[in-house]
């Protein structure tokens, strides 16, 4: 069996998604499908988006591009689009069997080419647009923007003969927008490995590079800092903290609201901003909390799941999501004692969850919810499943 992955976005080493493709490839080319690499490049010489793998284990078939403008959301969608119908084109003269689309506001293209062939679509919906635009401000629910979007990922949707998607929420949305139960399956994002991950203080590289003090207690946001993440809820929730010494809040990052949160914090005491780290030190940032926070915009839960959220919960300790009590991960949640969701609009209750793990700071870890959801081996292998569609005269 041929496997086409056609993805219009360009390589970027900072994309919280590269372990991810990289371990899908991997789990592909190990149970012996033939995978095609449809992929934009900014050189003809470019490798980067093979995550390592040769040409010999993965046929490429580049498409030259240049760089969008993320802050321009019609510049980026009419450059992207552009390169999906080139690479649509591609898909035409191919011989490939599948179509596996990583699900963005440009798949029509490639979709609307593997359904003429005949080929098999399986969609992997990463987050829900152009609902999670209307989330963050981007464009207006119902307007033409959003009407003109909907109808493309409503196509996609309808053609796919397998949707994945990343959490039980985002599962029931696409269910509440018409997609048939039958068809989505949910596969959780993962981490770095299966095992759980253990970094005493003394090797903490994070913790040494800005020498930070095992004595006192850190609730730490880490990851990017723009309109879904809903940072200015930990700062909110940092000042109703300045006057217990003991508790400090790490905010590292970078993004579009920066500069803002950047603003907000002046003043603040109980407050430190550190830049986006390299990703050989999450492991590091996430080990060395006291609690570790994962905010999201109110009704953010049903469009997105952060992809830092497996590697969090890798490294066991205490986790509180700002997801709000009526979602489906929040139920999940009540099982185990080392987590809690709060609202994603009451800073109030966040700054009470961060007292409470800290009161427990030796309390249970989370490594359960770790190894229940996110583990690499089992969730590639439910992706190798996705793709096998068992078909007379198939050489697979």
């Amino acid at each position: 069996m041929k496997i086409a992955i056609a993805t219009p976005t360009l390589y970027y080493a900072e994309s919280p998604y590269n372990h991810l493709f990289s371990d899908i490839l991997g789990g592909f080319v190990q149970a012996g499908y033939r995978v095609v690499r449809y992929a934009a490049c900014r050189t003809e010489s470019e490798t980067d988006f093979l995550y390592g793998f040769s040409e010999s284990k993965i046929e490429c078939k580049r498409t030259l591009r240049k760089e969008s403008r993320h802050s321009n959301i019609i510049s980026r969608y009419l450059r992207d689009s552009m390169t999906a119908i080139r690479m649509a084109r591609g898909i035409r003269r191919g011989n490939e069997d599948v179509l596996f689309e990583d699900v963005s506001y440009s798949s029509f293209w490639t979709v609307r080419a593997a359904k003429k062939k005949g080929m098999k679509i399986v969609a992997m919906v990463q987050d829900v647009w152009p609902d999670n635009a209307v989330q963050t401000g981007l464009i207006r629910n119902g307007g033409l923007l959003y009407r003109f979007f909907e109808a493309f990922q409503r196509y996609v949707y309808r053609n796919a003969d397998r949707i994945v998607c990343i959490s039980d929420d985002i599962r029931a949305f696409l269910i509440e927008k018409g997609v048939a139960p039958d068809r989505i399956s949910v596969i959780y994002n993962w981490g770095y490995g299966d095992a759980p991950v253990s970094i005493p203080w003394e090797k903490n590289a994070f913790a040494e590079k800005y020498g930070f003090s095992k004595e006192r207690f850190y609730a730490v946001y880490a990851g990017n800092i723009g309109r879904m993440q809903n940072v200015e809820l930990v700062l909110r929730a940092a000042a109703l903290l300045a006057s217990e010494p003991d508790i400090q809040v790490l905010i590292v990052g970078d993004g579009a609201k920066k500069e803002e949160i950047e603003r907000m914090a002046v003043g603040c005491r109980n407050v430190t901003l550190l830049p986006m780290q390299p990703s050989s030190l999450a492991e590091h940032v996430y080990s060395m909390a006291g609690v570790n926070l994962i905010p999201l915009i109110e009704g953010g839960a049903k469009t997105a799941m952060p992809s830092k959220t497996a590697v969090i919960l890798s490294c066991g300790k205490p986790t509180v999501f700002c997801f709000g009590a009526n979602t489906s991960f929040s139920e999940r949640l009540q099982r185990y004692p080392g987590c809690r969701s709060v609202s994603p609009t009451d800073e109030t209750e966040l700054a009470e969850a961060i007292r409470e793990m800290r009161r427990n700071r030796d309390g249970a870890s989370v490594y359960a919810l770790f190894s229940e959801l996110f583990t690499r081996s089992d969730n590639v292998a439910r992706y190798v499943e996705a793709v096998r569609f068992e078909e007379p005269g198939s050489d697979r």
